[in-house]
């Protein structure tokens, strides 16, 4: 008896979607992290595992980035109470606490140099301390932490308002009801903040030194200074055993976060002299949290000559070819991030969850360990530009691809299917109903994914060659020199570099409010 043949698809759809996806993963990820890997192993590790100062640089990462979590969830807690009320600026001051995250970290240790370093204006030299880069990761980072708070405050009152009816004291209430809701979401942020400070790199290179230089730092060193190659693999291990753990813990939390967080609840109104002392407070603070990003702006002002002598300047990378390659470096990117972010997206989207996880894997890498395995697996190629285009690439198409995954996800499901019965095919009812659906979050993904790519600094030192030279690399070229003029052009560097960034995160906000997630 014959068996019935039964019909089968001829095409895995998304797996085709995420073919290339996977293979430039294959080719600019896995192997080149697989030759970190072996070398490591090898040679690397019994290296330094027995030498002690790599054992501090540990230590030091570790405390860093503790250090760091507890003062940003210790600060966020009080401030996100403080939001729960209505007083005048509130909402901006809300939106504009992420918007240092997405500064290049160049702009943002311009600023405190300007401020409080070795030509600082308030006479206070910070430079080579822990408290520099404290302040720095605060400023950073404080905005991870305080708005999944804000959002989660209103979502209490509910379950705190039932345990109150069934006879517990406010305290009990709090205690036994609010703690375990709000705890998630202290772990979560925390967590990311740690993985953020444990792996940051431009910030200490630029304002701790050599005495407090992170894992990531000590790798670039180990690289330009001793070209130990074996001994950066092994650095590189051990950041990426740490960040492993942390990013599992946080990925478990925000799954448990996803149950319990409400939508951002209307602000309780005050009476007006409370509201005005609350606003002096707050206002109070974010002005002495951001000093640092406001006196970068009056410093660039203060002599106007170096705006005129540094886009020609004869001792440095001209500031126009900097910002030449920068754009050009970031257009060319975008040409490799656009189809490979859009191909992710509907990859994850139409039920590939292998590649959902598979993608998020370039945001664990930080950029300098990219750098270092591209040197190991494509020695051939070293300088070649290609190689520093799929670094920027494999950087920031998560950014675009993460963006839009949302849009398609809440696209109606009737929509498309109703094109589809009436005979469009698949090319048409992407052009005709669903990009038009999520053109908006895919520009808002672009433009992040832009903003990454242009304050790139990781990568972007460890691959140089000289006349690739981008606004980052120009400001940290100035810095190496003595002499006031050399500074203020970093300052005046700085300032257009952070001019471009704020551009497209108001193209970013804009796709955002459009959306109505604002």
């Amino acid at each position: 008896m014959q068996t019935p043949r039964t019909s089968r698809p001829l095409l895995n759809l998304p797996g085709w979607l995420g073919l290339p996806v996977l293979l430039f993963l294959a080719l600019a990820l896995f192997y080149p992290l697989g030759r970190i890997l072996v070398l490591g192993f090898t040679e690397g590790l019994p290296v330094a595992l027995t030498n002690p100062y790599y054992g501090l640089r540990l230590a030091w990462s570790l405390a860093y980035g503790l250090g760091s979590s507890l003062l940003c969830v210790g600060l966020a807690l009080p401030l996100a109470y403080a939001f729960r009320y209505r007083f005048p600026g509130r909402d901006f001051l809300l939106g504009f606490s992420t918007v240092p995250f997405v500064l290049p970290t160049l702009v943002v240790a311009m600023g405190f140099l300007s401020l409080v370093g070795p030509k600082g204006v308030l006479g206070l030299n910070l430079y080579g301390t822990a408290w520099v880069l404290f302040w720095a990761s605060l400023l950073y980072n404080l905005g991870l932490v305080l708005r999944p708070l804000v959002a989660l405050l209103p979502a209490l009152q509910t379950p705190l308002a039932a345990a109150r009816t069934l006879g517990a004291s406010p305290l009990r209430a709090y205690w036994r009801v609010g703690v375990p809701l709000l705890l998630p979401a202290l772990l979560s942020g925390g967590s990311l903040v740690f993985l953020y400070s444990f792996t940051s790199f431009g910030v200490p290179l630029l304002l701790g030194g050599p005495r407090w230089a992170t894992l990531e730092v000590e790798t670039y060193y180990a690289l330009a200074q001793r070209l130990a190659f074996p001994e950066a693999t092994a650095l590189v291990l051990m950041q990426l055993a740490v960040t492993l753990v942390v990013l599992t813990g946080y990925l478990r939390l925000q799954e448990r976060l996803a149950l319990g967080i409400g939508g951002y609840g209307s602000p309780l109104p005050l009476a007006p002299r409370q509201a005005v002392g609350l606003a002096l407070l707050v206002w109070g603070f974010f002005l002495v949290l951001y000093s640092p990003l406001w006196n970068l702006l009056w410093r660039a002002f203060e002599r106007p000559a170096a705006w005129l002598s540094v886009w020609n300047s004869p001792d440095f990378t001209p500031g126009s070819l900097a910002l030449f390659n920068t754009l050009g470096f970031a257009g060319l990117a975008l040409l490799l991030v656009l189809p490979l972010g859009v191909l992710y997206a509907y990859a994850v989207w139409r039920g590939y969850r292998l590649l959902d996880g598979l993608g998020l894997l370039p945001l664990m890498v930080s950029p300098v360990a990219i750098g270092l395995g591209y040197l190991l697996a494509y020695p051939g190629w070293r300088g070649s530009l290609l190689i520093l285009i799929a670094a920027y690439a494999l950087l920031s198409y998560p950014l675009l691809g993460r963006a839009l995954l949302p849009a398609l996800r809440a696209m109606p499901k009737g929509v498309v299917e109703a094109a589809r019965v009436l005979g469009a095919g698949p090319w048409r009812r992407f052009v005709r109903v669903e990009w038009p659906l999520v053109q908006k979050a895919a520009f808002s993904g672009m433009a992040l994914a832009l903003a990454a790519i242009m304050g790139e600094f990781g990568a972007t030192l460890t691959l140089q060659r000289p006349e690739w030279a981008t606004l980052s690399l120009a400001i940290y070229e100035r810095l190496g020199r003595p002499g006031a003029l050399p500074f203020y052009e970093a300052v005046v560097l700085a300032v257009v570099l952070m001019g471009l960034s704020m551009a497209l995160l108001a193209l970013l906000e804009r796709g955002f409010r459009q959306r109505g997630e604002f």
